[in-house]
Formats: structure tokens, sequence, C-alpha cells
């Protein structure tokens, strides 16, 4: 298991609990965890998911503990944001958990996935392209920004495209997970792209320079949920 050093905290540990049904199973690609603190603290924990399997699977819950340097548990969440969470073999997607951190100092962590079996929708998706531009000057303020290119390759207007950007470091390690949705009263006709643009939080491009980590790349997901009939 790879250990993740920073001043605030020592990552030991990412256990991920996944029964092998068959629906097919999940594996764990990269994970990272992140102490980052602005009016509050949060402790971030982050995941690149795949299915393993030869059939498909939703990543159904998860639960979140984060610990002090004695074990002892100071914060846990049963939150999870899954995205694109319908995965056919060989797909992959994005996790994030976060919980509050109101006192003592996070040293270890733990996540925990369950996964089940359901056919009754699938994740459909569609074409991305991204982009990271840092210190983008506008006006008195200074931005850093993810874009992702979607465009609709279907013969059909899709409504509702959610869009995950992932904030990568050179090594591929995950350092922010930030979404966009239009709903489900907006629509991206036939052969035609939208640019998403979100800019990364002023509080975690200060833990990055506080402890040396340098963004280098956007990865995204843009898709819709459907039901299969």
């Amino acid at each position: 298991m790879k250990k993740v050093v920073s001043i605030l905290l020592v990552v030991l540990l990412l256990s991920v609990s996944t029964a092998t049904y068959a629906a097919g199973k999940l594996t764990v690609d990269q994970e990272n965890f992140h102490v980052v603190s602005s009016y509050w603290t949060y402790g971030y924990a982050y995941a690149k998911v795949s299915n393993a399997g030869d059939k498909a699977t939703k990543i159904n819950a998860g639960v979140l503990e984060i610990y002090d340097e004695a074990g002892d548990v100071l914060t846990s969440s049963d939150y999870l944001t899954a995205y694109a969470e319908y995965l056919e073999p060989g797909e992959y997607t994005y996790v994030k958990m976060y919980s509050e951190i109101t006192s003592g100092k996070a040293a270890d962590y733990n996540l925990t996935l369950t996964q089940k079996t359901d056919n009754s929708e699938r994740t459909l998706r569609l074409p991305v392209e991204t982009d990271l531009q840092m210190d983008v000057k506008s006006g008195w303020w200074t931005y850093n920004y993810m874009y992702a290119t979607v465009t609709n390759n279907t013969d059909k207007p899709i409504y509702g495209i959610q869009v995950v950007l992932v904030l990568l470091d050179a090594e591929g390690n995950i350092l922010d997970i930030e979404d966009e949705s239009m709903y489900d009263n907006k629509a991206l006709t036939p052969g035609s792209s939208m640019i998403v643009r979100k800019d990364i939080p002023s509080a975690h491009m200060d833990y990055f320079k506080a402890n040396g980590i340098v963004p280098a790349s956007v990865d995204a997901i843009a898709y819709v949920t459907e039901g299969v009939e």
C-alpha cells in the first residue's frame, strides 16, 4: 500500500470491502486522503474504482472512518458520492467521501465500499476531453480551472448530463474531485459539444502549496444514468 505523507498526516491504509458477486468485482486502482482546513477542517478520501469482474455491478454504499495517532475514531461518515456508479466490466469511476474533523489530529483513515447487483439502470458515457489551466487572471482574482469538453455522439438529445472532473498530479494521484450537472431540463443535441469549467477550491490550493503538491492534469467522466427496459 502506497503511503501518502504530508505535514498534516500519514495515510497508512485503505481497506475496500468488496464481496464477489455474479454482478462483478470492485477493485481500487488509486486512493488518496487529504485534510484540508479553511473555516472548518475536513478529511477527504478519494478513490478510483474499477469493475474487474465479468458482469455489471453498482457501487452501493461506503463508510469513511478517520483516526487519530492512538487509533481512536475522530469522525466518520456514511455519505458516499459515487459517480457513474453503474459499472460494466472493465469500466472505472471515482468515489468521494469526507467528514468534518472538529478536534484532534488525523493520522489514519479507512474507506469501506460495498457493491450490489442492480440491473435496473445503466450508465451511458459520453466522449470527453480535458484541460487544466492554472493561475488564470480575471480582474482582481486568480483562478485555477479544470475543463471538460463533452460531446453528444448519439442520435438523440441527451438530458441530465453529469460530469465529474478529477484533478491529478504527475503520478496520477487524486488531488480533488469536483462535479457539475445539467439536470433533467437541459439537453445536449446530437453532434454538439459543451464545455464544463470548475474552479479548484482555494482551500485545496493552499493545502497543495503547503505540502509541495503540484496539480498536473485532469481526468473526467461525462455520463447519464438511464433505466433499462
